[in-house]
């Protein structure tokens, strides 16, 4: 039974996480890497339209991640497209013309600017986006240096965090994290701005609770990199085993932050109802993973597991924790193992 939960843990976590956006963090950027930037610089210029004004900037990410980027800005917009670096500078080093990068990124510098305009400009109005205002769950500990400057609220090894969604009618969206200074400018408290923020979660963001293998069914017949005789093979067994071995994918309806389900207090009640005591794996800010007691591998294997897809499969942004946490049926509790404190989600005051 280890090996199976195994697999299915380990090809789900492959399959879902080599999709997620964002690069990995580069480690001691070398001399050939600076030189990539000033050719670039250089060539990007020569095809820039006067007026425009190229910049390559540092945008910090979740997890204290840091990604090299340009914008070509023109005097008279308020929203630039970031576009990241380092895809181009691996392109390069596999020997990609300069050239073709060059033409990659002014197309994608226009395409992205025929885009639909989001409206964020009553964000500093709190009654005009009080309902576009959810949640993200990250690590407190990897973000120390950002929590200086933002609301939150402590739970577990974790904080919870506040962001200002922008949709429109295509499907596009973008998030802005709240700051302390513009809670500063709403005149609201944290705990207020959480109550507000919890609220729209269930309609915003209502919880979708699936099994692995729906999850892993919907991944293979959606992935166009898996062969046919792969697929089939893989289908086949998701289908003899599906009531051997429940494991379920906990996020939410726009598999965006889905790992603030860890707060939906009635979701994670009526699993239990059904399955009794399970543990929940972080597997990203994005989704958790649900394994009943009943079924789960030892709890040091489940930590093991985590530990080496974080470091190997999930990209840097994108961790949560290389902590699994335990939810006790008979008192609501979420628990850290090997932990001695156990946490209600209701302690948060919902």
């Amino acid at each position: 039974m280890h090996c199976i939960i195994r697999f299915y843990f380990k090809f789900y976590i492959q399959r879902i996480f080599l999709s997620l956006p964002g690069l990995k963090q580069m480690k001691g950027l070398s001399m050939e890497y600076n030189k990539f930037i000033e050719l670039l610089k250089t060539e990007l210029m020569k095809v820039c339209a006067e007026g425009v004004k190229l910049k390559i900037d540092t945008v910090r990410k979740n997890n204290d991640i840091s990604y090299d980027v340009i914008t070509l800005n023109r005097a008279d917009e308020c929203i630039t497209p970031v576009i990241y670096i380092r895809q181009f500078y691996d392109n390069y080093c596999n020997g990609e013309d300069i050239g073709d990068i060059v033409q990659q990124i002014v197309n994608l510098d226009i395409e992205n600017r025929n885009l639909p305009e989001l409206d964020v400009s009553d964000i500093f109005d709190y009654y005009n986006v009080k309902d576009k205002v959810i949640i993200k769950l990250i690590n407190r500990s990897q973000n120390e240096k950002m929590l200086k400057t933002l609301p939150f609220k402590e739970y577990l090894d974790f904080a919870v965090v506040f962001c200002i969604l922008f949709e429109d009618n295509n499907n596009n969206r973008a998030t802005s994290l709240v700051s302390n200074d513009l809670l500063d400018k709403w005149e609201i408290t944290t705990e207020e701005l959480f109550e507000q923020a919890m609220t729209n979660m269930k309609f915003i963001c209502p919880a979708e609770l699936k099994s692995m293998n729906e999850t892993m069914v919907e991944l293979l017949l959606n992935d166009d990199n898996v062969d046919d005789d792969t697929r089939s093979d893989i289908l086949k067994h998701l289908e003899e085993d599906d009531t051997n071995y429940p494991m379920y994918v906990l996020t939410n309806t726009k598999k965006m932050y889905g790992a603030a389900t860890f707060l939906y207090e009635e979701e994670l009640r009526s699993f239990a109802e059904k399955f009794g005591d399970f543990y929940i794996i972080p597997s990203s800010i994005h989704e958790l993973i649900l394994i009943p007691e009943s079924i789960s591998t030892s709890e040091q294997e489940m930590v093991d597991m985590v530990k080496e897809v974080n470091d190997n499969q999930v990209e840097p942004e994108e961790v949560l924790s290389y902590n699994v946490y335990k939810y006790y049926a008979d008192t609501g509790c979420v628990g850290i193992i090997n932990k001695i404190k156990n946490i209600p989600p209701s302690v948060l005051k919902y």
